[in-house]
């Protein structure tokens, strides 16, 4: 489970990825960060993998606390992903690089993502659409805006109004 409010270590970037897997090897850990769009700005710090969190958590953004996170998700081996708004704090160029390499994770194992942004749940199988704990409608986007009283389709066009 990956939470919105990200939850790091005093410890190395790369022992808080290894958190989701004690056993993991450095490749896999730098793949992990590559597929949650950490690794290039982790490289950039002065230790890189080896900075300690303790010393410089405040510096790293909300974003790059929460892809630090998402690779450590990504790095657990279970067979389901559960992630609640993996991207409410990234900008729209990462949250899309991050939608796909998860689309691509989701290969191997169940995705379940929780979100407010329609950009980060069009492209899933199966949307889940809730209002007060209820499913009030199910089904992919295209199906979803199809029901023309939906809720689903409501709020779509709702978000669109703010654009």
């Amino acid at each position: 489970y990956v939470f919105q409010e990200t939850q790091l270590f005093s410890d190395s970037i790369a022992d808080n990825i290894r958190y989701g897997n004690p056993n993991a090897s450095v490749e896999e850990i730098h793949a992990v960060a590559r597929t949650a769009g950490a690794h290039d700005f982790i490289m950039a710090l002065p230790d890189g993998y080896d900075t300690n969190l303790g010393t410089i958590t405040s510096k790293l953004s909300v974003g790059q606390k929460q892809r630090v996170s998402i690779a450590r998700g990504l790095l657990k081996k279970s067979k389901i992903l559960i992630l609640d708004e993996p991207t409410s704090a990234l900008d729209p160029e990462t949250e899309s690089y991050l939608i796909d390499a998860l689309h691509e994770a989701a290969k191997e194992k169940l995705v379940v993502i929780i979100a407010h942004r329609l950009s980060t749940i069009t492209h899933a199988d199966k949307i889940y659409f809730l209002d007060e704990g209820q499913i009030l409608e199910s089904g992919s986007h295209e199906e979803l805006l199809a029901i023309e009283s939906g809720r689903y389709r409501h709020y779509v066009e709702l978000q669109a109004g703010r654009n």
